[in-house]
C-alpha cells in the first residue's frame, strides 16, 4: 500500500503527542468547519495549528508561542524534505497572518529562530 503524506502524517502524530491540548483544539476547530478526515489532510492540520500559535500570540502567552515554534523549528531542522516543506508552507507561512504590527513586534522575540527565518523569507522583515 502506497500511502500519501507518510512523513507529514508522522509530524502531525508527533505534534499530537508533544502538544496534546493544542492538538485537540486544532482538531475541534477543523471539525467545526466540516473537516472530518483529519488524518488525511496533514497540510491543512498544520496550517490550522499555526492559528493556535497566532491565538497564543494574541493572548500574549509567550510560553505557548515559544513551545509551539520551537517544536516546529526542531522538526524543520531535523526533518527530511517533506517535513521541511510542510513546516515552511503550512506553518511558518501562515503564522501571524492576521496579527497587527504591534502584536507582531511583541511576539517576535518568542518565535523560534528557524521559524522566524522561514516567515521572513515569505513575508519579509516587517514583523519585527
Amino acid at each position: 500500500m502506497n500511502e500519501k503524506y507518510v512523513d507529514e502524517k508522522a509530524l502531525v502524530a508527533r505534534a499530537r503527542k508533544w502538544l496534546p491540548s493544542e492538538a485537540r483544539r486544532t482538531d475541534d476547530w477543523l471539525i467545526e468547519r466540516g473537516w472530518d478526515q483529519l488524518d488525511d489532510c496533514p497540510h491543512i492540520w498544520v496550517e490550522a495549528f499555526a492559528d493556535r500559535t497566532t491565538e497564543a500570540a494574541r493572548a500574549q502567552d509567550w510560553i505557548l508561542v515559544k513551545e509551539h515554534t520551537e517544536f516546529f523549528a526542531a522538526e524543520y531542522r531535523d526533518g527530511n524534505d517533506a517535513i521541511r516543506r510542510i513546516v515552511d508552507v503550512s506553518y511558518a507561512e501562515n503564522l501571524m497572518w492576521d496579527l497587527d504590527t504591534d502584536a507582531r513586534i511583541l511576539v517576535w522575540p518568542f518565535v523560534a529562530k528557524d521559524v522566524r527565518e522561514l516567515h521572513e523569507q515569505i513575508w519579509g522583515k516587517s514583523a519585527n
